[in-house]
């Protein structure tokens, strides 16, 4: 099948793709069903309270919190899948298709695990494209993965190459989004593709200061504002994005192997309120990087390696490091520089079975400013991220609240397996192990900086029905 062939199936299922789900028709149009019930349980060496997606960065405890001494357990059925590929009628020019995909991974206003564990439905992916046949392209539009997320080949739809992991975060190092987005491809045969997309903005702002919370230079910089209840939670800060992130990329598949570079340009802005000088300031963030997929045995053993550099580029990452911070002598939105690398190894010694190994690391560098008054007996503070000013003495200190904790670095290794134990004419049944180790460092303050790790690991009972 080319790069632009009909009938492509839905292969979010993310572990093993399986065989051909069952196909039925609605007048004109074909609907191919698919999606898994998974059982997950979830043993965590400290305590995030983060059920069946980790949190990779802030809530990985030092041992000023509690939940630094406590484990964490749950039995979760919540990333369980259903999904829907609909085609519409083709000719020899084009054909047009819409997919759909959820799982029950939205928060609720009583969801827990009390009594009935009762969770929202959400969005994973529900997006339309039409494409072009004959001159090799398509058009997307809705919501699915970042044009960023690496590919396996070409650069289709649903052949995007995401972590074999359980965790509903994936693994520290993989930079991934599913948003909304427009996207236009023009492939080249099958061997060469370039696209561009334009994605739904966010913005991740870290700003903090250890000056008072009168200080008029940190509370003249406007950047963000509560959601509006009809629209996002009231409980969440959005901020004031105005353009979208815009993304180029090009893929190559020479024959041998699976090679992308690509680009990224952002766009953050806010509002500086100080009397006589209000007005608005934008500041430009980028990102440039690439992937490739090695066959180093074909259908036996692959090797994956992905990069991406820039300022401005936390919000990509698994780990969700921040985009940028607060200038307070001017009231802009400074980009923090950073880098993500992942790199792994995917065995599979026999039909049944799938082994993998990941490592990560998202690094963001500390930008900051130190501001000393001129009236009465001068007196230094500081803001922005990562400011020696801040104080870490308390991290060591159960019960201390003085731990900035400015993070710089996340570090993981995962390890795992699938292991596909049933397969018949109603489908197949998988078991998956995972085992991640991940480790948090922090930028220097008052007091040093020191670290912190957790242990994450993960079993899974997963049913593909009606998948060989």
């Amino acid at each position: 099948m080319g790069m632009l062939g009909p009938g492509c199936l839905p292969v979010h299922a993310d572990p093993v793709d399986t065989g051909v789900p069952p196909v039925f028709n609605a007048g004109p149009v074909k609907i191919t069903p698919s999606g898994f019930v998974e059982l997950m349980g979830i043993g965590r060496s400290r305590n995030e309270a983060a059920d069946w997606a980790s949190n990779f960065n802030t809530a990985i405890p030092f041992p000023n919190s509690h939940n630094y001494y406590l484990s964490e357990f749950h039995l979760t059925a919540r990333q369980s899948r259903l999904a829907a590929l609909v085609e519409g009628p083709a000719d020899q020019a084009y054909g047009i298709e819409g997919y759909v995909e959820t799982d029950f991974g939205g928060s609720s206003t009583n969801g827990n695990n009390n009594e009935s564990s009762s969770y929202a439905l959400r969005i994973r992916h529900f997006y339309a494209d039409l494409r072009s046949t004959d001159s090799g392209w398509y058009l997307l539009f809705g919501q699915t993965w970042s044009l960023l997320t690496a590919h396996k080949s070409g650069m289709l739809p649903r052949n995007e190459s995401i972590p074999l992991s359980i965790d509903g975060q994936y693994v520290p190092g993989f930079d991934w989004l599913r948003v909304a987005q427009v996207r236009f491809v023009k492939t080249f045969g099958s061997s060469f593709a370039v696209g561009v997309s334009a994605e739904n903005p966010a913005a991740q702002i870290a700003a903090s200061t250890t000056a008072p919370s009168s200080d008029s230079l940190y509370n003249s910089v406007f950047y963000n504002t509560p959601g509006a209840s009809n629209a996002y939670a009231p409980t969440t800060n959005v901020t004031t994005d105005y353009l979208p992130d815009l993304i180029g990329k090009v893929a190559l598949d020479p024959g041998w192997g699976h090679y992308e570079v690509f680009g990224l340009a952002r766009w953050f802005r806010s509002r500086y309120t100080l009397p006589g000088e209000e007005s608005n300031r934008v500041t430009h963030g980028y990102g440039v990087g690439g992937s490739l997929v090695l066959p180093l045995l074909p259908k036996v053993l692959d090797f994956e390696a992905r990069y991406l550099t820039g300022k401005g580029i936390g919000r990509y990452g698994s780990a969700s490091e921040p985009d940028a911070t607060i200038d307070p002598t001017n009231g802009s939105l400074t980009p923090l520089p950073g880098y993500h690398a992942m790199a792994d190894l995917i065995f599979r010694p026999a039909p049944a079975w799938t082994l993998f190994v990941y490592g990560g690391v998202e690094h963001v560098d500390a930008r900051y400013y130190d501001v000393t008054t001129t009236i009465g007996s001068p007196v230094t503070y500081g803001y922005g991220y990562g400011n020696p000013l801040f104080s870490n003495e308390g991290c060591e200190i159960e019960g201390s609240t003085k731990c900035a904790a400015n993070t710089a670095s996340i570090r993981s290794v995962m390890g795992g397996f699938w292991w596909k134990f049933y397969q018949g004419h109603v489908g197949n049944m998988q078991l998956g192990l995972t085992d991640n180790y991940i480790r948090r460092e922090i930028h220097p303050g008052v007091g040093g900086a020191p670290d912190t790790d957790i242990n994450i690991a993960m079993l899974s009972f997963r049913y593909y029905p009606y998948q060989k």
